[in-house]
């Protein structure tokens, strides 16, 4: 999940000065992986378990014949992989560059009805009445990267929820089943009119001053004090509404973080499979037309539970998933059994 995008000059001070000079290919390899390390060494969320000495050795060894940027940039995959940054990754010229894992091992047999869905093509916002009083709203993941994107999916996403006429509804089931992450603001404060009032949930540096909440205030949505995203209105909701927020072994990143927001919410729970696991908030910044994205803070909950591996669900459903008929949609089933108090 990506949370914040940073400025280089705030943490590599001591290269600006050479990088304004005109330095060789070699020069300009050496100076990203220095940086990088440096970046590293300060930055990331496993700092405090690394071997640096063994660390820079390696990733100064695998780098040490580069004539160009390219060329440095399997050490910094390396880098990603010494650290066990799976989250984390660096981009340049439409490549991406990281520690080459995955922690998602669905089985393609058992959850065949997601993969079915996925090769449909990217998930697009859904909504329908699946009885009367009881609604569904599907978010997918998003990957804004122009200004106002972010706004914009929010307003989406609210848009689409007020279409339930959400005041009228006594449940709702918010389906992250194929959300595979993006940005948590927007997903957040989409729904911002069912997420309870205060602190919603928390990112949690090794270094525990540094730690933040998350919150929705009127229609924006707030990392501590600072205004993330604000959109025009959000709809009045039945203030008795229940809501069931559906998870898969896909529900990841920015996903996750949206179903973390709602863990240890009294009308809410969490239902389906135990969540991808990538529960870090990753933030980045660029460097010689690198973009560096590393994993940097752990998400806990309202409650202060740490998720450092995944989300499990408050109850577990196991697959079953349907999209073709939701009437046989074994979570969906179970979803409204809880939302009717049965």
């Amino acid at each position: 999940m990506m949370k914040f995008k940073l400025l280089i000059c705030l943490f590599i001070l001591p290269f600006v000065g050479l990088a304004q000079k005109q330095l060789t290919g070699a020069d300009s390899a050496r100076k990203l992986i220095d940086t990088a390390l440096s970046y590293a060494k300060q930055n990331s969320i496993y700092r405090d378990k690394i071997n640096w000495a063994v660390l820079n050795d390696s990733v100064l060894k695998r780098s040490a014949a580069a004539n160009s940027i390219t060329e440095a940039m399997p050490a910094v995959a390396l880098m990603y992989e010494m650290l066990g940054d799976f989250h984390g990754m660096a981009l340049y010229n439409g490549k991406k560059y990281k520690w080459n894992t995955t922690i998602v091992k669905a089985d393609k047999v058992l959850y065949k009805e997601l993969f079915a869905k996925f090769k449909k093509g990217k998930p697009a916002i859904e909504t329908t009445m699946l009885e009367n009083g009881y609604g569904y709203l599907l978010i997918p993941g998003n990957n804004p990267t122009q200004p106002g994107e972010i706004q914009k999916i929010a307003s989406q996403i609210q848009d689409s929820l007020a279409k339930l006429n959400p005041s009228k509804l006594k449940g709702i089931v918010i389906d992250l089943r194929l959300n595979t992450g993006g940005n948590m603001w927007p997903m957040i404060l989409g729904v911002g009119n069912l997420v309870s009032k205060g602190k919603l949930g928390y990112f949690i540096y090794p270094d525990a001053s540094k730690n933040e909440s998350w919150l929705v205030k009127d229609t924006s949505i707030y990392s501590d004090t600072t205004k993330v995203c604000t959109i025009k209105a959000l709809a009045k909701v039945n203030p008795k509404i229940k809501i069931a927020v559906l998870t898969s072994p896909y529900t990841a990143s920015s996903g996750e973080a949206t179903v973390i927001t709602f863990k240890g919410q009294k009308n809410a729970r969490i239902i389906g499979d135990t969540t991808a696991g990538y529960t870090t908030a990753n933030e980045s910044f660029g460097y010689y037309g690198v973009e560096f994205i590393m994993a940097q803070a752990a998400e806990a909950d309202r409650n202060g539970n740490i998720y450092y591996k995944n989300v499990p669900p408050d109850q577990d459903v196991i697959a079953g998933d349907n999209f073709n008929d939701f009437t046989k949609d074994e979570k969906i089933i179970a979803a409204l059994k809880w939302l009717k108090g049965k």
